[in-house]
């Protein structure tokens, strides 16, 4: 195929998906009519929809793991509604418009990417991160110049999920020194959480025990963080790896498995885990 047809094919494409969006467009502002429109979907707001983002973020990571392309298309498009349905609510109440979201995004992928837009060089991916950290801070400094650092933070992480307002911590005091400088650091700090954990168990103190188990996960998030895990991908794995154990434990155990001992349990997790290495090796 010559370099003409796919551009020709290419553009056909972005034409149909066009008229695509504009269908979709019209589409939610119907579903969010005030006279013909859904009555669920009429009295939603942001902060009540924000438990369906999260389940349709969970759902589309979920189809990302099973490596379920058709899946992936279908949750894409459930995450999409999520943000026409914010920018309809957002227009009723006055505040934006899908225009000024699409508008915004533009603006940003031009303005953190110069070497594109403006320059025309190619750069390593080393260089380019550290572009895109650079034009981000100095966006954050004209925008929040009168405000502190911790009240922005505070600002950054109301509304969020506590593992990625540990994140947002995390990334922004690193810039201002406030770093670990080794493994060897956190797992010192580590060490320190787990022992005053103990000591508050030992003291039965509810609250105490609550904010020592507290500093040991947020020192976890941490250290994910300096080791570049993705905390939430790690722990994916982790269920998926401790479910595959435990239905060779419900293999073997059959009907008898509410019947096993702790140390029954232990002969089995030792078996399955031993048949999982065999298996993956």
């Amino acid at each position: 195929m010559s370099s003409k047809d796919r551009y020709n094919l290419q553009k056909n494409s972005d034409l149909e998906t066009l008229e695509s969006f504009k269908s979709l467009i019209s589409n939610v502002k119907l579903l969010k009519d005030k006279t013909w429109g859904c009555p669920w979907q009429k009295i939603q707001s942001h902060k009540s929809l924000i438990q369906f983002l999260n389940e349709e973020s969970s759902e589309f990571i979920d189809a990302i793991y099973e490596e379920n392309t058709d899946n992936i298309c279908e949750e894409l498009g459930d995450l999409l509604l999520q943000i026409m349905l914010h920018s309809e609510i957002g227009y009723e109440k006055k505040e934006f418009e899908l225009n000024d979201v699409i508008k915004n995004l533009n603006k940003k992928i031009i303005n953190r990417h110069p070497y594109i837009f403006h320059k025309k060089e190619k750069v390593s991916l080393e260089k380019s991160q550290q572009i895109w950290e650079n034009i981000k801070n100095s966006e954050k400094k004209v925008t929040h110049i009168e405000s502190s650092i911790s009240k922005n933070l505070n600002l950054k992480i109301k509304n969020v999920p506590p593992t990625v307002g540990t994140y947002k911590i995390t990334n922004v005091v690193k810039d201002y020194g406030f770093k670990w400088e080794s493994t060897d650091q956190i797992f010192e700090k580590l060490e320190e959480e787990f022992n005053e954990l103990k000591e508050a168990i030992k003291s039965k103190n509810d609250s105490d025990i609550k904010n020592e188990f507290g500093d040991i996960y947020f020192t976890l998030l941490n250290l994910s963080n300096f080791l570049k895990i993705n905390p939430e991908s790690a722990l994916q794995k982790t269920n998926k790896k401790f479910l595959d154990r435990f239905s060779i434990i419900e293999h073997h155990a059959g009907d008898n498995i509410k019947k096993q001992t702790p140390k029954d349990f232990q002969r089995l997790w030792q078996i399955a885990k031993q048949k999982l290495k065999r298996k993956n090796s």
